[in-house]
Formats: structure tokens, C-alpha cells, sequence
């Protein structure tokens, strides 16, 4: 039983991708990495957006269970996995442009933003 969903991350010149896990919250990894995006303005530092995304997957769940991270494939995963990568633009200079693909589309991390921010609102439970 579970609601299972990953991130995938693959940050410059590393070998592995990295895999942020959800064990309940796997039908709203899209709004989870957009929410992620829309608040993060790091996107062009690898380890601290997987930290602003991580942080977002969790929110104040501060349990030992329900989320993990794992290196080089998902430990368990029921929808399509977002990847987040950089892409070399410019060989000479070093440049690299964030981009997430999803189902064989790439997006800018506006386009992903405008695309699938804010879908997390029809979940949260208001007073």
C-alpha cells in the first residue's frame, strides 16, 4: 500500500542520477517539483535545488519513515518520473540550462512552473 513517486536529479557531471522518494505523496510529484521550482530561484546551483525540492517533497514531515533518497534507480515508483538535469549549452564556455523532462517533453523550469505550480492547492486542507 502507498502512493509512491520519485524525482529523479541528475546534476552536472555526475555519473548517477539521484532519486527523491515518496512513499504517500506520488500522484502530486508534478506540483511538488513545480512549487519547488516557482520557489527556489537556485536553478542554476545543483545541490542546493535538490535540497529546495527535497524540503518541498517533505514539507514539516519530520518522521523516519515516508520519503528516502537513493543513487542510480528508484528503490519503488508508481507514475512517471520527472527528471532534472542540466543541459550543456555552450561547450566552450561551460554554460548549462535547467530543464525538466517528463514523458519524453522537456520543459524550462518556467514552462514546467506555469504547467503544474499551484495543482498541490486541491490537496492542502484549509481551516
Amino acid at each position: 500500500m502507498g502512493d509512491r513517486g520519485n524525482i529523479e536529479i541528475k546534476q552536472p557531471g555526475a555519473t548517477d542520477s539521484v532519486f527523491l522518494y515518496t512513499h504517500w505523496r506520488g500522484c502530486q510529484i508534478k506540483g511538488i517539483l513545480a512549487d519547488a521550482l516557482a520557489k527556489g530561484g537556485r536553478w542554476s546551483d545543483p545541490s542546493y535545488l535538490t535540497r529546495i525540492i527535497f524540503q518541498e517533497m517533505i514539507s514539516t514531515d519530520d518522521t523516519t519513515t515516508g520519503f528516502g533518497i537513493s543513487v542510480g534507480s528508484p528503490d519503488d515508483n508508481e507514475y512517471p518520473i520527472p527528471l532534472v538535469h542540466w543541459v550543456q549549452v555552450n561547450h566552450n564556455e561551460g554554460g548549462a540550462k535547467l530543464t525538466i523532462t517528463l514523458d519524453d517533453v522537456d520543459y524550462t523550469p518556467e514552462d514546467f512552473v506555469a504547467r503544474y505550480a499551484g495543482v498541490l492547492d486541491r490537496y492542502r486542507v484549509t481551516n
